[in-house]
């Protein structure tokens, strides 16, 4: 089947439609390609298809850097320019506002940093056997996510990591005979002070050759900490520290941050100090102003607020991320931040005094309409949403125009080059 490719969409799928009208969503397309397409999943009124070949290049189609593009996971977008990019994702992100009927002044996108590529800070790498038994790391393949494509590096994590993956795989190739008990390898890199994290995740364990795991991750002086994790298959898991400190630091302008192996931290620390700007912007915090931060994890957009806050009190459901986060405040010196362990939507309800400011940076997921409802009737000044999902976004913003609360404006940010994903920061406001 022959498809002309019209525009972009959301989550990295191009759009095009049949004589009789049925959309078909493409993958790995560019807009104004003409493509060979084979369905591969089809439905009443739309279709998913599979790119074979293109028969005519859209004049924005360019040849992406990683030759594992056409089949991993990974990526969509690594065959378009960087600039057109960031083109097509705003207007995504326009579009969807539009299609929840959203009107509001959307600035023109950024981007996160002048990277677009080695920028993330981790990434999961699965373990893949050959018929040969000779081990690779391996990402999902997009069409079908339960296989795996062997890849030799990724350009979306840094060259360090890459050679640590290459040493690593090398490691097992070579002296290993149990190499199917290897499943995993993660690896965390603090951007700005070069720190690195190991987790190499077995379903045994007795980790072999233990020692020679240690002298590796001794040789390299970036390599902090490095943990042995097991994932058997009663679903049981286990951590355990072979080498170094049990956790490393990234810096984010003047704040440190420690991060542990269960923390969630901002994937592309080279775009975090452009992301807390915008927060810091619409935020606006004057002097003798408070502020919550729900969702807060290891307190990262709390602390960064802090110097020019009275107080920030921060919560966060995750114990590991609060451990860190006071952790953090102690780090940095700060003496007029709090964070509380429980569920954001169950704490809601236990406060009792007025915040000029409420941030929110939820899950993908969004936010629940009981704490839509809750923050809406608190007293405050100025809401501050952080989102990484436009659709979820869009749906929430809608559900705060039913108590009077307005997206006044919204900031999108692109903190993910080559992907799909649209992170964005608004400013909403009491009518």
């Amino acid at each position: 089947m022959k498809i002309r490719i019209e525009k972009l969409i959301y989550e990295g799928y191009g759009l095009g439609h049949t004589e009789d009208g049925k959309a078909i969503f493409v993958k790995k397309s560019v807009p104004g390609d003409l493509l060979e397409v084979e369905i591969i999943k089809e439905k009443k009124n739309f279709a998913h298809a599979l790119l074979k070949s293109v028969i005519e290049p859209s004049p924005q189609r360019i040849e992406p850097k990683c030759p594992h593009f056409d089949r991993c996971g990974g990526c969509e977008h690594q065959n378009i320019a960087y600039a057109d990019q960031l083109k097509f994702k705003e207007d995504i992100f326009k579009e969807t506002l539009s299609r929840f009927h959203v009107e509001t002044n959307v600035l023109p996108i950024i981007a996160g940093s002048k990277e677009p590529f080695f920028y993330r800070n981790t990434i999961l790498f699965s373990f893949f056997a050959d018929s040969n038994d000779s081990i690779s790391v391996a990402m999902h393949d997009y069409p079908h996510f339960t296989d795996l494509i062997p890849i030799d590096q990724c350009f979306l994590q840094s060259e360090l990591c890459n050679q640590l993956i290459a040493e690593i795989k090398a490691l097992i190739n070579d002296q290993i005979e149990e190499k199917k008990t290897f499943k995993f390898l993660r690896i965390r890199q603090g951007k700005m002070t070069n720190e690195v994290m190991v987790e190499l995740i077995t379903d045994n364990e007795v980790l072999p050759h233990k020692n020679d795991f240690i002298a590796l991750a001794k040789k390299h002086p970036e390599i902090k900490s490095f943990y042995h994790d097991v994932q058997n298959a009663d679903g049981k898991k286990y951590r355990n520290l072979l080498f170094g400190s049990l956790t490393i630091k990234e810096k984010v302008d003047r704040m440190t941050y420690q991060i542990s192996p269960q923390t969630f931290f901002q994937t592309n620390s080279l775009g975090i100090k452009t992301l807390y700007d915008s927060v810091k912007n619409f935020a606006d915090i004057k002097m003798g102003e408070s502020v919550f931060d729900f969702y807060c994890g290891a307190g990262t957009i709390g602390l960064y607020l802090s110097t020019l806050a009275k107080k920030v009190s921060g919560v966060e459901a995750n114990q590991n991320a609060i451990n860190d986060a006071k952790a953090n405040i102690k780090i940095n010196n700060v003496k007029n931040v709090e964070f509380i362990c429980d569920d954001a939507s169950r704490y809601i309800e236990k406060i009792k005094e007025d915040f000029d400011v409420l941030i929110f940076d939820p899950p993908r997921a969004g936010l629940t309409k009981n704490i839509i409802e809750k923050a809406s009737k608190m007293k405050f000044k100025r809401i501050v949403y952080v989102s990484c999902d436009p659709a979820t976004f869009a749906r929430d913003i809608k559900e705060f125009e039913n108590f009077g609360v307005k997206l006044q404006n919204v900031q999108p940010i692109d903190m993910f080059p080559q992907t799909h994903h649209i992170e964005c920061v608004g400013l909403l406001i009491k009518q």
